[in-house]
């Protein structure tokens, strides 16, 4: 299980790569900066292993696109069309990056999310003079969900996407509070996907792999889940 340090020193590998110019102009998400946004010191302990870092960069046009990966490649990041990765990817030495553009129409897949979670963004000093932008906890939960939805294949026990949502909800008790003052169009979004979610019939199962078997972590969760879930009927 990889540990705090681990997803700090995975991150701080491709800023650095990246540079300090273009790093200000991205955000980091997914399940590595997962670690970075729990504040209950037991949970940081059991955030899942990854091998990948996602980041969201801004993306006026496939031109555009062509340019920046051209940049990149100057910096050190490789494609590697053999590998069984996703057109957005690129590699730095043997981490893949992958580099998903804020608008859907680039490379036909994307997160409806993605914009705003790269412009509400917020800094995170990560060690050794470096400070990165990681998405805010509410966009984080909103973009997971929809991943989830595109990828998941309805099965949230098999789904990291539902795992790091969830790891999130138990290590981070103040996320109710973030996700009540989101706009209402987040909200909403937010409430209705875990509702949806709490339909399934594997849902209490994944809560349970979770929270690692730990019946008190398990509650805790699943009450969180309801309070996000009544926030679908504030207007």
């Amino acid at each position: 299980m990889a540990t705090l340090d681990d997803y700090k020193a995975m991150i701080r590998a491709v800023a650095n790569a990246i540079g300090p110019e273009l790093c200000q102009e991205i955000a980091f998400v997914g399940g590595c900066t997962t670690a970075l946004l729990l504040t209950d010191l037991y949970t940081k302990q059991q955030v899942r292993h990854t091998d990948d870092v996602d980041l969201i960069v801004h993306v006026m046009s496939y031109a555009h696109w062509e340019n920046l990966k051209e940049q990149l490649r100057q910096k050190g990041f490789r494609e590697q069309p053999d590998e069984d990765a996703p057109i957005c990817a690129m590699f730095l030495a043997g981490l893949r990056v992958d580099f998903m553009p804020d608008d859907e129409a680039i490379l036909n897949f994307g997160n409806a999310w993605y914009r705003d979670a790269l412009t509400s963004a917020e800094s995170h000093d990560i060690g050794e003079g470096v400070t990165v932008r990681i998405v805010r906890p509410a966009h984080f939960v909103a973009t997971k969900l929809a991943a989830y939805l595109s990828r998941g294949n309805n099965d949230p026990l098999d789904s990291h996407d539902v795992e790091d949502i969830l790891t999130l909800l138990d290590g981070r008790p103040e996320i109710a509070d973030e996700i009540l003052a989101a706009d209402a169009e987040m909200r909403t979004y937010i409430g209705t996907q875990l509702a949806a979610l709490q339909e399934h019939r594997d849902f209490e199962y994944a809560i349970e792999a979770a929270s690692n078997g730990d019946t008190a972590r398990e509650e805790v969760i699943s009450q969180r889940v309801e309070v996000l879930v009544s926030f679908a009927k504030l207007t």
